[in-house]
């Protein structure tokens, strides 16, 4: 028995299973694992689900209704042989046909509009995720790429220290080498802060606590090799498509307004029993007379705006898209240069000439301040390399988010 209830708890609750099964080091398995515990995207299934059987009864015509009673009773209680009878009947409202496939069209066009919907949502939760992973993997990398050169840092202190004691250096070289270190440890801290507040984007994506234990993270180099393509908005875009959905069903809309000038048909019929006289029936018909227009022409004018605004939205929608594909494109270049400079130009030459220049202040032959500065440089530099990495990678995943479905 207690065996059945773990199982059932396990299955019930997502994040007990998922924080194991989590591949980390994987942006892909991370981005699967955030698409697969989403609440939004149930709600909107479930919301897609509902309004699909809604259409299913929204062509159908009301119930009847069933009377019974007795009629034309005197006050006194007593029966008039006349007028006095019991009646049964019933009486069913036939709603005109255009009215039904109208209201029937709308909820499948709800439905779709939803389905459509859940699309553009899942393309922009896994583009946080992935971009939350990536601002993870950053801090990672560049708190990997700080302790290396804290590590060089270590050695200057101790050279600066050895100089010292034998004469050769001004005790202030020490302090400013120290110095140094302490604003290293302080850059190493706001890397762990940086770290912490992209682990507050990523875990509640993945449906997991915030204090979750996750490992170290290296940042793919293969990344700086992704390309993009021109800033053109797919015409089959889902968030097209829950448009148009509703523009659709904005012209439903309006037809049922229009239809509030031919009203429906209620049809009555009764039979009557008299004790000593003939049976009685009754056949009545009903039908509104739709002449109150202030009724029905203010839901026609707002059923054609609402379209109206429907249709622009397309446009609206359009615009923004191509602006936020341009800026990714534009990022994506702009970072590919820089990376493309950083790693094949300035981080090299910058950690030869901190070597160089530790080398040269150990023999006597260069500045402290050369040496600082040659270190600033090389810490500077190796920071902003993974910088533009990550800038590259969310201007592709960005991209990629909006060609598929994401809104801006």
């Amino acid at each position: 028995m207690f065996r059945y209830f773990v199982v059932a708890l396990a299955l019930a609750s997502p994040a007990f299973t998922s924080a194991f099964a989590i591949d980390w080091q994987d942006p892909r398995a991370v981005v699967a694992a955030a698409a697969q515990n989403q609440p939004a995207l149930v709600r909107l299934q479930a919301q897609a689900e509902a309004a699909r059987e809604r259409a299913a009864s929204a062509g159908a015509l009301p119930n009847p209704m069933v009377m019974a009673g007795v009629q034309d009773k005197q006050v006194d209680l007593r029966d008039d042989e006349m007028m006095t009878m019991v009646m049964v009947g019933a009486s069913q409202t036939f709603t005109r046909k255009a009215k039904r496939d109208a209201r029937r069209e709308s909820a499948s066009l709800e439905a779709t509009a939803l389905e459509r919907e859940l699309d553009v949502v899942r393309a922009g939760i896994e583009r946080d995720a992935l971009l939350a992973w990536y601002e993870l993997a950053a801090a990672d990398s560049r708190t990997r790429a700080a302790e290396q050169v804290r590590q060089a840092l270590e050695a200057v202190v101790a050279a600066a220290r050895i100089r010292y004691e034998v004469g050769g250096a001004a005790q202030a070289d020490v302090v400013r080498a120290q110095l140094q270190q302490s604003d290293l440890e302080q850059q190493l801290l706001a890397l762990k802060g940086e770290r912490r507040a992209a682990l507050a984007r990523l875990l509640p994506l993945l449906g997991l606590p915030l204090d979750t234990a996750v490992p170290s993270l290296a940042f793919p180099e293969a990344t700086a090799a992704q390309t993009v393509g021109p800033a053109v908005v797919p015409d089959a875009h889902p968030a097209f498509a829950a448009l148009e959905a509703d523009i659709a069903r904005a012209e439903e809309e309006l037809r049922l307004a229009r239809l509030l000038e031919s009203p429906d048909v209620d049809v009555e019929a009764s039979y009557g029993i008299r004790k000593t006289q003939t049976d009685v029936f009754s056949v009545v018909a009903r039908i509104e007379l739709p002449i109150r227009r202030d009724q029905t022409e203010p839901r026609v004018r707002e059923a054609i705006l609402l379209r109206d605004a429907a249709r622009t939205r397309i446009d609206e929608l359009r615009r923004e898209l191509t602006r936020a594909l341009g800026v990714a494109v534009a990022m994506h270049d702009e970072s590919e240069e820089q990376l493309r400079f950083h790693r094949d130009v300035l981080v090299p030459q910058s950690k030869l000439a901190f070597e160089s220049s530790l080398a040269a202040y150990q023999t006597g032959s260069a500045s402290f301040d050369a040496l600082l500065a040659t270190e600033s440089d090389y810490l500077r530099l190796q920071l902003r390399y993974y910088e533009f990495l990550l800038r590259h990678a969310r201007a592709v995943a960005e991209y990629e988010a909006l060609r598929r479905g994401a809104r801006a």
